[in-house]
């Protein structure tokens, strides 16, 4: 073989390993989900399933599960080694967690044809479900839109969001919209772009942060939780190029934190509008927050309106109160999420997910 075919031949060779390795790497994130949990009959373990697909600050899935078959009853608590302590001093973020965890599993259960009754305990730090088979038919629409609830950090196209979707937000508790082009919108943005300002500066909350990044598929189908890149809105080339340089170090850097706070620029101008949560600024209240958040989310993945959370000003107590008392709002905002429409396809779940045994305990 001549030099210029072994050059040629070569090349060839070194462009295919290349493509192997752009799809190898670019490839959605895959999590096998363990629903297996000893003590639980098949069914019972798929609805909890369905629950822990609730949302959660960094995806921490910071919830502690203990199931009483024979009583039919589920009682959920924070797992405080998974908390926040850095950027969810309070611990209010991780009972909006729990409230969110809670509704999910008693909208599991529903369309599983259970009827279902909530009890929170008087200081916040426990909820108890209580589920009782009623025999009704399985509703599979329910189960489908749990399974479509996702973050999506694209950009949004400047369609309005339309009037029947607003008045039906007043039928649900806690839920307030604030449309773009507002002064209110404009003020809230404010907020958002001070508060994620002092985050990028706050070097604990940048090492939280970039703990639970993920930085491979392996990695995220290994740990099966944090923020893969698709969660933080990266994929195609942009996340072959993530995950080959990316290190949980470089996150933790200057650089790395201004691109998040550019990027938290362009999407905080960027939307239809906000939906806040609102809430009383207690335990239970974060954990009513964290309810009325589930049904508020659903409901705009019923009618295929994207969500992302940009909560940065309502991390901290005195921004909360700020923006509560310049809107004359009867509760707190406990949530602040980005909402609007993408051009092409709705977003998918990459439904990175605990195995169940790891956090239920039964009884």
């Amino acid at each position: 073989m001549t030099l210029k075919k072994k050059i040629i031949w070569s090349t060839i060779s070194v462009f295919v390993l290349l493509c192997f390795y752009v799809c190898y790497v670019a490839r959605p994130v895959d999590v096998a989900t363990d629903t297996e949990v000893e003590g639980l009959n098949s069914e019972v373990e798929q609805i909890l399933y369905y629950a822990g697909l609730a949302p959660s600050s960094h995806n921490a899935q910071m919830w502690d599960v203990k199931v009483y078959p024979a009583e039919g009853k589920i009682v959920i608590s924070p797992d405080t080694s998974r908390l926040l302590y850095a950027v969810d001093q309070e611990s209010r973020e991780a009972y909006i967690s729990m409230g969110a965890y809670a509704r999910s599993c008693m909208l599991a259960f529903e369309a599983y044809g259970y009827n279902t009754s909530l009890h929170v305990s008087d200081n916040g730090q426990s909820i108890t479900v209580i589920y009782t088979n009623s025999g009704m038919a399985r509703d599979e629409g329910l189960l489908n839109l749990m399974k479509r609830r996702h973050t999506d950090k694209r950009e949004y196209t400047s369609a309005a969001i339309p009037e029947f979707f607003q008045e039906g937000l007043k039928g649900i508790r806690g839920a307030v919209f604030v449309p773009e082009s507002t002064e209110a919108f404009s003020l809230i943005k404010d907020q958002t772009l001070s508060a994620a300002e002092e985050q990028r500066d706050n070097q604990e909350i940048r090492d939280e942060l970039a703990d639970w990044l993920r930085f491979s598929n392996w990695e995220a189908e290994k740990k099966k939780d944090g923020l893969t890149a698709e969660q933080n809105g990266i994929t195609g080339l942009g996340k072959v190029i993530y995950y080959t340089f990316g290190t949980r170090w470089f996150a933790k850097g200057d650089t790395f934190a201004q691109t998040g706070y550019e990027m938290a620029q362009r999407q905080a101008e960027n939307c239809a509008g906000y939906l806040l949560i609102i809430s009383n600024d207690t335990n239970i209240g974060y954990i009513e927050a964290g309810m009325h958040l589930t049904e508020a989310w659903l409901y705009a993945v019923r009618n295929d309106i994207e969500v992302q959370p940009m909560s940065f000003a309502v991390e901290n107590k005195a921004r909360r109160f700020a923006i509560q008392n310049a809107l004359k709002l009867p509760y707190t905002p406990q949530m602040v999420l980005r909402i609007g429409y993408v051009d092409g396809a709705y977003g998918t779940n990459a439904l990175v997910r605990r195995d169940l045994k790891d956090y239920i305990e039964v009884k």
